[in-house]
């Protein structure tokens, strides 16, 4: 597949700003990951927009965004994210795994943690950075960049979608992002297609951590994408 960008989506979902008007004045988010390079970008975009954060870190002495609110224990523990979540309107997870080999399962332990703790929590949004290349969105990559997504990151994407099997079974009110290769760039637009409607694809599709983070923000704050796969890829 080639192209430039990808196809217009449903009218609700052409692509996004970076700045975004909100329903609610304040939303408060439950972070996990806030300590990784999007979670940070996302942490300070959300707080600078008046809303509040709670950071869910391994460890207390984390360095985390000042204004945030701090919380350590295990992801992976829906003991430990229920009583984090409670009282917050939406969970944010931009955990990404550093190694397969050590942690293979990270991001389905985290997920069923997640479904399990809104029994007790009632907190049931949930958005959550995949990748582009899990799941039903492999077939829909360019041929050259299909072996690296079967190769290399075989099995970091396999957790990815092991764990969104358990998500789309759910009753929670999740919305999944797939960017693509991840860069840091300062682009301020972006294109947000429903994976269900992409049709092309840049050959090598690239989102910068920036607008990883703007998506998330504007996906939780206005309920955009809900029960649905978004890709996301910077405009050019």
């Amino acid at each position: 597949m080639g192209g430039n960008r990808a196809p217009a989506a449903r009218p609700q979902h052409q692509h996004a700003h970076s700045s975004i008007s909100r329903k609610r004045s304040i939303v408060k988010f439950l972070v996990l990951g806030a300590t990784g390079r999007t979670g940070v970008l996302f942490t300070k975009k959300a707080l600078d927009q008046g809303h509040q954060v709670t950071a869910l870190v391994r460890r207390a002495d984390a360095a985390v965004d000042p204004r945030a609110r701090i919380l350590s224990g295990d992801v992976t523990d829906a003991t430990v994210i229920a009583p984090a979540a409670r009282g917050h309107d939406a969970i944010i997870s931009t955990l990404g795994v550093k190694s397969a080999r050590e942690t293979p399962t990270l991001v389905t332990d985290t997920v069923r943690a997640v479904i399990a703790s809104a029994k007790t929590s009632g907190v049931d949004r949930f958005v959550i950075v995949s990748a582009f290349g899990v799941g039903d969105s492999l077939a829909k990559a360019s041929f050259l960049v299909s072996p690296l997504f079967r190769t290399v990151l075989r099995k970091t994407y396999a957790d990815k979608a092991a764990s969104e099997v358990l998500l789309r079974a759910s009753d929670l009110k999740w919305t999944l992002e797939y960017p693509g290769a991840l860069n840091n760039g300062d682009s301020s637009r972006y294109n947000a297609v429903s994976l269900e409607d992409v049709t092309k694809l840049p050959v090598f599709p690239s989102t910068s951590r920036a607008n990883v983070a703007d998506f998330l923000l504007h996906s939780a704050a206005e309920d955009t994408f809900i029960r649905q796969i978004a890709v996301v890829t910077d405009a050019k």
